[in-house]
């Protein structure tokens, strides 16, 4: 037992580092967007259009589509082709967004901009 302690110190002491290393989807992604739910599913209209949007874009290098929830929860995490693209493609997917989601949706980029619809109060 007593040989077993300090591996199982060290093994607690790095799984806060690991943790932070991962992330946010925000930190991980170019551009991250997240489709949530009040308990009835995520807005799947919202959800094909910016999926639509973001195939068609040049200036996208890939999209992981990442579930997480039971009612269709999921986060799209875009990287882009050049830097310059992130803005670009963080206005697009802003204005493709309904003012009344069925559900909350947040846009995030790397950088630091974000949008919430619905606009938090």
């Amino acid at each position: 037992m007593r040989s077993l302690l300090p591996a199982l110190a060290l093994t607690i002491l790095a799984l806060p580092a690991a943790a932070h290393a991962q992330g946010s989807p925000a930190q991980q992604c170019a551009v991250s967007v997240q489709f949530a739910s009040y308990a009835m599913g995520i807005d799947r209209p919202a959800f094909d259009r910016v999926q639509a949007l973001l195939k068609r874009d040049r200036g996208v290098r890939s999209v992981e589509v990442q579930r997480w929830g039971r009612e269709g929860e999921t986060n799209l995490c875009v990287q882009t082709r050049k830097p310059s693209d992130v803005r670009r493609i963080f206005g697009r997917v802003k204005a493709a967004l309904p003012a009344k989601p069925r559900g909350p949706i947040m846009v995030e980029t790397r950088g630091g901009l974000r949008f919430e619809a619905p606009r938090a109060r």
